[in-house]
């Protein structure tokens, strides 16, 4: 009987993580004459323009509305992120739904592109909702996310 050698395993030699020394990446920011600007950002500190004022919730298009065999594309499903039942999904009636996209030839100097809608009403009791595009996304979108906008506000 052939039996293999195992190789001889020992344990790590320290079961706590590394503490990392930033004394030297600190002191290269203490020098700096604070009425100029630095050039290069700090990873220690947040810059309060970072912190970003996104008007948009993020959400995922499923798929057209469908039934057993029959897909309609003029309305979309949209997963909306954080929303989860139908009381939720409420708040989001009305809203406005931006499908980006990236093209291969410029228009007025832009690449980027918006297929705009509208969320019209609540799909079941988890959280999905219909939206209806001035064109209908293409099935390239399914699984693509939407920008779920912040207006026009009821509150």
């Amino acid at each position: 009987m052939f039996s293999p050698v195992r190789p001889n395993r020992t344990a790590p030699q320290s079961t706590t993580p590394r503490q990392i020394d930033n004394s030297e990446d600190e002191s290269i920011f203490n020098n700096i004459n604070p009425s100029i600007p630095p050039t290069v950002e700090s990873p220690f500190v947040k810059m309060p323009t970072e912190a970003g004022h996104r008007l948009y919730v993020k959400g995922r298009h499923l798929s057209y509305q469908r039934g057993k065999r029959i897909t309609t594309p003029g309305t979309s499903l949209i997963k909306i992120e954080g929303v989860e039942n139908t009381e939720g999904a409420n708040f989001y009636l009305g809203k406005k739904v931006a499908f980006v996209y990236r093209a291969q030839r410029e228009v007025r100097g832009s690449k980027i592109r918006v297929i705009w809608g509208k969320i019209t009403r609540p799909h079941g009791n988890s959280g999905v909702v219909r939206a209806q595009f001035r064109r209908n996304l293409p099935p390239k979108s399914f699984g693509a996310s939407v920008r779920v906008m912040l207006y026009p506000s009821s509150i």
